[in-house]
């Protein structure tokens, strides 16, 4: 996880990007809740036992008024052999951010490894790596096909599926469910923000992985992003960690079913800048 910026995170409001219909142009969060939940979003994971290593929020980045590198998911990808990815950004405004998480990373241990520029854009919120299938679901609004292509490459993965949805990264758009064990087992998905094509493509990689698609459709655009924003979670082994409650009776059925762990860790504030926990978080193998 991100540390926060020393000032108010979007202390003068949210400067919206054009291809995210999640953000709140102009809104200001509100500093004492974004620390809050900041802080319980912590907790929980800490309380789950898990280590959480923290990335300085750079001086430089909060000087530019950069404040999204909170969102760490979008910085890298991970491998289950100590291998991350650094992303290529797409949005200009945010293609430095990734140079503060190299020193962290490599600190730890980690070998880490850069894609192309130029050439080769990739967003980790684009992403959803399976650990055990060695598997890699990317999306293709702010990746394109080569960026894709390589990252999967470079963490060594054995299939690669590119998913298309209107979702400005894949994480807005579904999120697996994984056991125990951390088989997947299931996939959520927001059903309007595919075309026909694409929601068949993504119903025939369920039936194939014997995953059970859970499939919300929400028509109204208010209740997609709630939804959306509650259905971006940080998806660990038999645990999700939403930032809301999910209203869709069949999928709390499946995870009462399957035992699987649901929290909910209000990030209120942060979801005004389009980031929900499945955003705020990056898992570390």
């Amino acid at each position: 996880m991100s540390e926060l910026p020393t000032i108010d995170w979007w202390g003068d409001g949210i400067k919206a990007y054009p291809d995210n219909d999640m953000m709140k142009s102009g809104a200001v969060p509100n500093q004492s809740l974004v620390v809050q939940e900041h802080q319980t979003l912590i907790n929980h994971i800490a309380n789950l036992g898990f280590d959480i290593v923290f990335i300085p929020f750079s001086q430089q980045l909060e000087d530019a008024k950069k404040y999204d590198f909170v969102f760490t998911r979008d910085h890298f990808m991970c491998n289950t052999k100590k291998e991350v990815v650094i992303s290529n950004m797409k949005l200009p405004q945010r293609l430095e951010e990734t140079d503060f998480v190299k020193k962290t990373l490599s600190d730890l241990g980690y070998t880490v490894k850069t894609l192309p520029e130029n050439a080769h854009i990739a967003e980790g919120g684009e992403f959803f790596y399976l650990p055990n299938e060695n598997m890699l679901l990317a999306g293709c609004s702010r990746n394109n096909q080569a960026g894709a292509e390589k990252v999967a490459e470079l963490m060594g993965v054995n299939s690669l599926h590119i998913i298309i949805s209107e979702g400005y990264h894949l994480d807005t758009a579904i999120s697996p469910i994984f056991n125990q064990h951390h088989d997947c087992i299931g996939l959520m998905c927001a059903e309007e923000v595919f075309d026909n094509n694409n929601y068949q493509f993504l119903k025939d990689l369920c039936k194939h992985n014997n995953w059970e698609l859970l499939a919300q459709l929400n028509t109204e655009k208010e209740k997609s992003l709630k939804a959306r924003a509650a259905m971006n979670c940080l998806t660990l082994p038999g645990i999700l960690i939403s930032t809301a409650e999910i209203d869709d009776d069949r999928t709390i059925e499946f995870i009462n079913n399957n035992n699987i762990r649901f929290i909910v860790s209000d990030v209120s504030q942060f979801n005004l800048s389009g980031g929900s926990v499945h955003c705020l978080t990056n898992e570390l193998f």
